[in-house]
C-alpha cells in the first residue's frame, strides 16, 4: 500500500538534487538560483519544503542565502582553505613536492576514468580549454589558470562526485601550486610550449577513448612538473597564497 510522502522526506531529496549538482560542477561558485518560486515550480516541491532544504543547504555551507537579493552557491573551494588540513598543507614547507606526488597518483587514475566514458560535452569543454591555450600561447600571455581549469575539468568528467569534491576542497590550492609552476619553472617559450604540448597530447588521448594513453601521458606530464621543481628548486611557502 502507498504511503504518504512526509515533507521531511521532500527536504532531503531537495537538499541531495542540489549537492548533486554542485557535485558535478552543472551548479558552480557564485552561481545565483532561480527565484524561489520558479525553483519551487522546477522541483515539483512546496515553497516551504524548498525553504527548508534551502536552510539546511545553508547550514551546512553548500549555499549563502543573501536577503533580498537570493541564494547563491558557496565557492567549496575557498571555504576548504579554512579546513585544518588545508592550514596544515598550507604552513608546511614542503606542501610543494608533497602535493605533486599526491596528484601524480589520483590525477593518473582520473584520467582514465575519464576516457573510459568522456560525454561530448565534456570533451568539447576540455577542447575549448585547450585552445584558450594555444591562443594565450600565441599572444605570449600567461595560462596558469587554464592549466588549472584543465585538470579541474577532468575532475569534474570523470564522474566521480567524491573526487570532484576532493579537486574542489583539497585540490584548491593546486591553482597556486600551478600559477608557481607557470612563473618559476616554465619561463621561456619553448618549456611553455612543451607543457602545452603535454596537455594537449592528454586532451587527445581522452577524447579518442584511449585510457591507457590517457594515463601514461598524465604521469609522465606530473612527474615531469616534479621533477623539474626538485631540479630547479622552487620557492613555496605558505605565504605565497593570497
Amino acid at each position: 500500500m502507498l504511503k504518504t510522502i512526509k515533507t521531511k522526506r521532500i527536504t532531503e531529496e531537495i537538499v541531495e538534487q542540489i549537492r548533486d549538482a554542485i557535485a558535478q560542477g552543472s551548479l558552480k561558485a557564485g552561481e545565483r538560483l532561480p527565484a524561489e518560486r520558479e525553483m519551487a515550480r522546477q522541483l515539483g516541491v512546496s515553497r516551504p519544503s524548498l525553504r527548508q532544504a534551502l536552510q539546511v543547504l545553508e547550514h551546512t555551507g553548500f549555499v549563502a542565502i543573501v536577503h533580498g537579493q537570493g541564494t547563491y552557491i558557496r565557492d567549496i573551494g575557498e571555504q576548504a582553505l579554512q579546513d585544518p588540513l588545508c592550514s596544515l598543507l598550507r604552513d608546511s614547507n614542503k606542501i610543494y613536492l608533497e602535493m605533486y606526488e599526491f596528484r601524480t597518483e589520483i590525477e593518473t587514475w582520473a584520467a582514465g576514468k575519464t576516457a573510459a566514458g568522456i560525454k561530448p560535452a565534456d570533451a568539447k569543454q576540455l577542447r575549448s580549454v585547450i585552445e584558450r591555450m594555444q591562443q594565450r600561447l600565441a599572444e605570449q600571455k600567461t595560462c596558469h589558470d587554464l592549466d588549472t581549469e584543465f585538470h579541474l575539468t577532468i575532475a569534474r568528467a570523470s564522474g566521480n562526485s567524491i573526487y570532484f569534491q576532493i579537486a574542489n576542497t583539497v585540490f584548491y590550492l593546486f591553482g597556486e601550486v600551478t600559477r608557481l609552476s607557470h612563473e618559476q619553472l616554465y619561463r621561456s617559450r619553448d618549456s611553455q610550449q612543451a607543457l602545452f604540448q603535454e596537455h594537449k597530447a592528454i586532451y587527445e588521448a581522452i577524447a579518442r577513448k584511449d585510457v591507457e594513453s590517457a594515463r601514461k601521458l598524465m604521469h609522465r606530464h606530473l612527474q615531469e612538473t616534479e621533477k623539474q621543481a626538485k631540479i630547479k628548486g622552487i620557492a613555496w611557502t605558505g605565504n605565497n597564497l593570497k
